[in-house]
């Protein structure tokens, strides 16, 4: 075990990581500079480890796992960027074992950045699994992964001993992402992760609802590092604008920060005394740490902060005013969150109430009908075309023909992609396959737009968007806290409906993970 994570898991102690970010090529001015700040930082005893992103951005950098081994052997403690965009899962259970073997056993496990950089073009995305999947996977192997043996008996692998975090926005500013920010994290807390970072963010409130939501309606004591990024005025015009997944900087703060990059120092000690205050309004909101970025960043810099911050600490609250960096009219998920109120057992946490939103899809309604008619078991329609299915599922030919004439269907209506591996149950007839690029069966991604907008595609919305205002509308939110297994790519270009009534799609598979809870949630959801 590590300094890492035998402080973070003590809670005795304030922990401080770094994020580096390596650049392309295996050589050259970017690594030099990663294991300069290395040497210069260790001597620091406030920082506990370091992170290293894996291909942030979407672009294609110097993989963190070499890196992150050398930078353990000079002595200090690395977290992993565990990014599944552009891995299958296999790749997953091989890059694992390797980190194993390496010794870098500390993992932020993240869905990842859409790719926008690649030799020859643009590369293919991967997406095989989201991160909460990822997570249920690696916690599979830290217990023992047990895969079929050569005489038919399972056999149980080395286990390993990954410490797994995951990442969450507490930084969306209308309802559906919000609220569905907060449903993913639950599900990752239920895969495995142990502790969180957030995205980057200047609204105090955020913070405090966070927190609040973790400890008051979850009743979780698992340790929250919030994300303080060192920003410059270039930085944030940058991030005005939308180019970097899922962060938000008003013109409000670019302003600020403008008018600050006209001091001699370009503005160097402004943001450093604004990231010393954002740290010790952490500390001082009771989370477990502060994960500090930014670009250019050295070792003095990081060592300032943290100096300053303990300096400030005591006036913290004072600081909370300061941080109101919002769009115009945000959502906040407790009543009354736009008052900025310090985390207290006693608060009364009380979700917000807002108006139940139209829905006017015929689309949607006629398939309502058509599941609750055929597809609920034990009704009489669900018996019949089950026994419908075995009969066609006998005879090749008209297997296929029953395919074909679901497919022609199903893609004028919904768009399929022809998974068959479907999850239009779980996701209120709105195809994870067609609506969203990554293909996110169990929640979004931390990526979308401050205007709900999606990250890949500015013009369309956010998938998960429209899934919660229909299950909003039917007064179902609770039933977005499924798990389900990702897709068998085995079904490829099969019939959906035989692979559901026959029980060959991850309807008939166990759940992940498997708790009375789990399954109990996911069959609700089906219903």
């Amino acid at each position: 075990m590590g300094r890492f994570e035998e402080t973070l898991l003590a809670g005795k102690e304030f922990v401080i990581t770094c994020e580096l970010i390596p650049g392309r090529g295996h050589s050259g001015k970017s690594i030099e500079n990663i294991l300069r700040f290395v040497a210069d930082i260790k001597s620091c005893p406030d920082v506990h480890a370091l992170s290293l992103t894996d291909n942030a951005g979407g672009n294609p950098a110097l993989t963190a796992d070499v890196l992150g081994k050398e930078i353990i052997d000079l002595g200090v403690d690395i977290i992993v960027h565990f990014a599944c965009k552009d891995m299958n899962r296999n790749f997953v259970e091989s890059r694992a074992f390797a980190l194993q073997r390496t010794g870098v056993t500390n993992l932020l496990v993240v869905t990842g950045d859409y790719p926008v950089a690649g030799f020859l073009g643009l590369p293919k995305p991967v997406f095989d699994i989201d991160s909460v999947n990822a997570l249920h996977f690696l916690t599979s192997m830290n217990e023992g992964l047990e895969i079929a043996g050569a005489k038919g008996a399972n056999v149980c692998l080395d286990t390993t001993l990954f410490l797994l975090g995951a990442a969450v926005s507490p930084f969306k500013w209308t309802e559906g992402p919000c609220v569905m920010q907060y449903i993913k994290l639950e599900k990752k807390l239920r895969a495995g992760a142990k502790y969180f970072i957030t995205q980057l963010g200047y609204d105090a409130r955020k913070h405090i609802e966070l927190i609040n939501y973790v400890r008051g309606v979850l009743k979780s004591q698992v340790p929250l590092i919030g994300s303080v990024y060192v920003l410059s005025a270039g930085a944030a015009e940058y991030m005005s604008k939308g180019e970097v997944p899922g962060s938000y900087v008003p013109e409000r703060l670019v302003k600020i920060l403008r008018e600050e990059a006209k001091a001699p120092d370009k503005g160097k000690k402004a943001r450093l005394d604004r990231a010393a205050r954002q740290l010790a309004i952490l500390k001082g909101l009771g989370y477990s740490g502060a994960h500090l970025e930014g670009l250019n960043l050295k070792a003095e810099d990081i060592v300032y902060i943290i100096a300053h911050s303990k300096e400030i600490a005591a006036n913290w609250k004072d600081f909370l005013p300061e941080f109101d960096f919002a769009p115009p009219d945000p959502y906040y998920y407790f009543e009354g969150g736009e008052v900025a109120r310090v985390p207290s057992p006693e608060a009364l946490l009380l979700p917000r109430q807002t108006p139940i939103p139209g829905m006017y899809s015929p689309t949607f309604w006629a398939m309502r009908g058509l599941h609750k008619a055929f597809f609920h078991e034990n009704t009489a329609g669900y018996k019949l075309m089950a026994g419908l299915s075995r009969a066609i599922d006998k005879k090749q030919g008209l297997a296929h023909a029953f395919s074909h004439a679901e497919h022609f269907t199903k893609r004028v209506v919904l768009g399929c992609r022809y998974c068959d591996d479907c999850a239009l149950f779980e996701t209120y007839y709105i195809c994870p396959e067609s609506g969203c690029p990554k293909g996110m069966r169990i929640g979004p991604c931390g990526g979308s737009r401050v205007d709900e907008r999606c990250e890949v595609y500015p013009d369309k919305y956010c998938y998960w968007r429209n899934v919660y205002k229909r299950a909003k509308n039917r007064h179902e939110s609770e039933k977005l806290r499924f798990l389900i297994q990702p897709r068998d790519w085995s079904l490829y270009q099969t019939s959906s409906w035989l692979n559901y009534f026959l029980k060959r799609d991850h309807s008939g598979h166990p759940l992940i993970p498997c708790s009375e809870k789990d399954q109990e949630e996911t069959q609700v959801a089906k219903t």
